[in-house]
């Protein structure tokens, strides 16, 4: 997701008149699986033509990309000397699991198991499964493995919605997911 930033900066010229630098940022964090690395960019939107952009990264154009988390600053001149400096931090995105709604585990090939995304950045997780009646049908603590609609005996459940509960970190009941999956044959 990019984030679009507008700041209004009032600055002191040397002759004591106001110059107003106006400016927007437009920032793209790094990906929390690190597939994406992070963008930034400084649009100056009214003030005096020609601008000059100077980043710490030696750059010179308005943007720069493939960044990794960290601060960046970009020093922006405009075209009768005022300049401001512009700070931005690149973070890295936080991974969050998500967890499917619904699996058809007819051994069709299709959709046989129940998906969890970006669970293998949670190799410390607890995943348990409930029925309508609270009872345990599925329990994993440690990397995720498919849930392929069988309960703990190995046994096909029958279709309903399971109640789920995950920990990101083994029973830390801070890092906590709630939910409901169903099952459809």
């Amino acid at each position: 997701m990019k984030i679009i930033i507008t700041y209004i900066y009032i600055l002191f010229a040397t002759s004591n008149i106001f110059a107003q630098i106006d400016f927007n940022v437009v920032k793209q964090d790094v990906t929390c699986n690190r597939t994406a690395l992070g963008d930034a960019e400084v649009n100056v939107v009214i003030t005096n033509p020609p601008y000059v952009y100077l980043w710490n990264t030696g750059d010179t154009t308005n943007s720069i990309n493939d960044l990794n988390e960290g601060n960046y600053s970009v020093l922006i001149t405009d075209g009768l000397g005022n300049d401001t400096t512009v700070n931005i931090q690149i973070l890295l995105s936080v991974c969050e699991m998500a967890p499917e709604l619904a699996f058809t585990p007819n051994n069709d090939g299709f959709n046989d198991t129940w998906s969890i995304n970006n669970s293998q950045y949670f190799p410390e997780a607890k995943f348990m499964v409930f029925n309508r009646l609270g009872q345990l049908v599925f329990f994993r603590k440690g990397e995720y493995e498919l849930w392929d609609g069988r309960d703990l005996l190995g046994v096909p459940v029958p279709d309903a919605s399971y109640y789920y509960v995950i920990y990101h970190q083994g029973s830390d009941e801070g890092t906590i997911i709630k939910g409901s999956v169903t099952i459809v044959k």
